[in-house]
């Protein structure tokens, strides 16, 4: 009698790939190393490309993680969540997640998440940064090469990450500015190419942005700004949303919907594919707004209120939501799910105290990424003599 492997072995080719674009990566990597033709199968770009896409689009969220940095006794504490048990489990799946990049860097950040690839940025010195490529799910990062600057004196960053599907191509923004804001340098770089090119003669609308990390949106990268100087108020309402299109190279602005009398806008996020704005009203509440129709300022839609009296906190973190249209809320220490039909959160309260032993953390940087078998590395050949695992 044939052994299961060898049953399974002969099938035709086609089922056994509709068979394992189902099957999580944890299997595949496993699987990989069963025979020439699986390894060279759940190699493919092909297949990647249509995995990752199921995986993306499942209803039930099963292959959607969230990624959560805790502030406590151990800055670089790092925790794994399945959103799908976070939003439906009694006992929640959790799991320490051990970050790969340590020496010689004590800080670093979590700047956002593309098909599967997490981009950080660590910090070197006052001045420099480090950038990285990492994929958890199959246990490889990448550091980005350095880039050469004119700008002296940096003070500040911006970046954008994006999966430019033209080109089948991953890149990454990086927007500097020196002392006074007065020069600005922007710098993209292609995994493809695993280089670095600059943009002439950038000059952006004036502004800091509070989200550090671009929005992707209608080939554009989108920060939401206030204006600087001595004055400077993080919570200022005369605030602007600029673009920078990947395509011309070009900068651009955004009108702001009409908001509410008290209402203070401090983060730009994302709801689907659409902007959303997130406006704080004097600790009271955070009323989203979503551009439902890009460039058309009449299409800003006030979506939701999330009360936030006894939440100060809920301004300064993202939210998720399901594809069932469940709510998920990050405070500064749990999660809740947000009931939009009523104005409600449910009972349902998830703290991590009981993960560092009921010492006092916040969670200060969350992350949502969908498992993927997608490289950080720019080619094939950098995947095998390159690759470092946890």
């Amino acid at each position: 009698m044939q052994d299961s492997n060898s049953t399974f072995a002969n099938l035709p080719s086609e089922l056994i790939t509709e068979i394992f674009l189902r099957l999580p990566v944890k299997s595949l990597l496993q699987y990989k190393s069963v025979s020439k033709y699986w390894f060279d199968l759940i190699s493919s770009p092909k297949f990647i490309k249509s995995h990752f896409s199921l995986s993306n689009t499942n209803k039930e969220n099963t292959h959607h993680r969230l990624m959560v940095r805790i502030f406590g006794p151990r800055n670089n504490h790092l925790m794994d969540c399945s959103f799908r048990s976070l939003l439906y489990d009694f006992v929640i799946e959790t799991s320490d997640l051990n970050i790969p990049i340590k020496e010689p860097y004590e800080f670093y950040h979590i700047l956002g998440s593309v098909n599967g690839l997490i981009f950080l940025t660590y910090l070197v010195d006052d001045i420099k940064r480090d950038l990285f490529l990492w994929n958890p799910s199959i246990r490889k990062y990448m550091k980005l090469p350095s880039y050469e600057t004119g700008v002296k004196d940096v003070i500040h960053y911006q970046y954008g990450f994006i999966y430019d599907e033209f080109h089948d191509d991953y890149k990454v923004l990086v927007i500097l500015f020196n002392v006074g804001l007065i020069l600005v340098e922007v710098k993209i770089y292609s995994l493809m190419s695993n280089s670095w090119t600059s943009v002439d003669n950038s000059c952006p609308p004036s502004g800091l942005s509070s989200n550090i990390c671009g929005k992707f949106v209608n080939g554009k990268f989108h920060w939401a700004t206030t204006p600087f100087g001595f004055e400077y108020n993080p919570m200022n309402r005369d605030r602007n949303i600029i673009s920078f299109d990947l395509a011309d190279e070009k900068w651009g602005k955004v009108e702001n919907p009409s908001y509410g009398e008290g209402d203070m806008v401090p983060r730009l996020q994302m709801l689907g594919s659409n902007l959303s704005i997130f406006c704080y009203n004097k600790e009271k509440y955070v009323s989203i707004w979503v551009m439902k129709e890009y460039g058309v300022k009449e299409s800003w839609t006030k979506m939701f209120i999330i009360n936030c009296v006894d939440n100060p906190y809920v301004c300064n973190l993202p939210y998720f939501t399901s594809n069932k249209g469940e709510i998920l809320v990050v405070f500064a220490q749990r999660f809740k799910i947000y009931n939009s039909k009523d104005v409600s959160f449910s009972p349902k309260v998830i703290n991590f105290d009981h993960i560092l032993e009921n010492v006092e953390i916040y969670v200060e940087n969350v992350e949502m990424y969908v498992e993927s078998l997608v490289s950080p590395f720019p080619s094939e050949e950098g995947r095998t003599s390159d690759a470092t695992k946890i």
